[in-house]
């Protein structure tokens, strides 16, 4: 039982590690890239200093939540051999990547919906929301109970995806690099998210942070296009904001 627990908590201080470090590396790249956007800014307003503090010490925990549960996941798979057997070759990662995505667009879109009704949201989600002006250092500024709802995917990933380990660390890690962009406040997001594109921008997420009751997917806006909870004026004001984005960069070059 020892060697099992011991075996344990080195993949998830590995798989914290790498999340941590990811989660620094691309808020400061993200952070420098948008200096020169001044112009291009979705928000005027700023956020204030003392909860940009507040995002970064909630989401060095939240994380180490969110590597527990993946860990966990990737222990169980490896020791006992729980879960679907993975595809294989690289057109079979491949394949495994792109379900991983649109499963988990879908965990994420359907269980963030429940978590804004009345009998969740203030116990679940409502700290992610005081950042109404959301910068990167935001991404992962959730309480663990918000986690248990939203991340506890990487823990089940498994049973859902034909997927192996690294499959699914790959996709773990291009939602963490997603996820800090989609809260820069900066249209990051270029020409592969301009509409008809089903990928989502950045403005997509900061609308949600804005108007509250919209765009609840993370990685596509299929469902929220399919649901009816696309925010009106998304497709008029991502065009805008890359066309802004473009011009800020033209100018500072």
């Amino acid at each position: 039982m020892a060697e099992r627990l011991v075996a344990w908590a080195a993949t998830t201080a590995t798989v914290y590690a790498l999340l941590l470090a990811v989660y620094v590396a691309s808020c400061i790249f993200v952070e420098g890239s948008s200096r020169r956007l001044a112009a291009a800014k979705l928000q005027p307003r700023a956020a204030p200093p003392a909860l940009i503090r507040r995002d970064i010490r909630q989401s060095i925990l939240s994380l180490a939540a969110i590597a527990a549960m993946f860990a966990t996941g990737q222990w169980l798979y490896a020791r006992f051999g729980w879960g679907l057997a993975p595809l294989r070759g690289v057109l079979g990662g491949a394949a495994s990547f792109a379900l991983s995505m649109v499963v988990f667009d879908t965990w994420f879109y359907w269980l963030h919906r429940l978590i804004h009704t009345r009998p969740f949201y203030a116990r679940v989600h409502r700290w992610h929301h005081l950042s109404v002006t959301p910068v990167a250092w935001s991404n992962n500024s959730d309480r663990l109970i918000d986690d248990l709802f939203l991340q506890s995917y990487w823990l089940v990933a498994h049973f859902l995806v034909p997927a192996g380990p690294a499959v699914l660390l790959a996709h773990k890690l291009y939602d963490q690099i997603t996820g800090v962009v989609g809260h820069s406040g900066y249209e990051h997001g270029g020409l592969w998210c301009r509409p008809p594109s089903p990928l989502v921008g950045v403005t997509h997420h900061d609308q949600h942070h804005r108007y509250f009751r919209c765009n609840y997917a993370t990685h596509f806006t299929w469902w929220d296009r399919l649901m009816g909870t696309l925010h009106r004026d998304h497709d008029a004001e991502l065009r805008r904001n890359l066309a802004a984005t473009a011009a800020a960069k033209r100018a500072g070059q």
